[in-house]
């Protein structure tokens, strides 16, 4: 396991630090599942699994996986309104169009497509 830190030097001398996450081989999740879960639970900090030196899954804690569902589940909702919102829009305006055919008749219709030949 490797926490590690970059150094960079700043236009006005000072240095900064930035944090790069824990690294934990695949090899050491497996010895030490038990040790590398409560380190996640204690630090609060996500931990990367790597395989061969390239990053392949993260470990979160529990709270931040909730608050990271939690917005997915809002962007959802705010997309679904959206939708139907639209959807009203062009229903009002006269826009909305019976789909005779299939799906590739629609394409072929909107991309100017007389027939499959061309």
């Amino acid at each position: 396991m490797y926490t590690l830190f970059i150094m960079k030097k700043q236009k006005d001398n000072k240095t900064t630090y930035k944090y790069i996450p824990e690294l934990i081989s695949s090899t050491d999740l497996q010895r030490k599942a038990g040790k590398i879960i409560n380190m996640v639970k204690e630090s609060g900090q996500a931990q990367y699994i790597v395989r061969n030196n390239k990053p392949e899954a993260v470990i979160l804690p529990i709270k931040e996986y909730e608050k990271m569902k939690k917005i997915q589940e809002e962007w959802e909702i705010k997309d679904t309104l959206e939708a139907i919102a639209d959807y009203k829009k062009a229903k009002k305006e006269g826009k909305l169009r019976v789909l005779k055919g299939s799906l590739y008749d629609l394409w072929k219709e909107l991309h100017g497509i007389k027939n499959d030949n061309n």
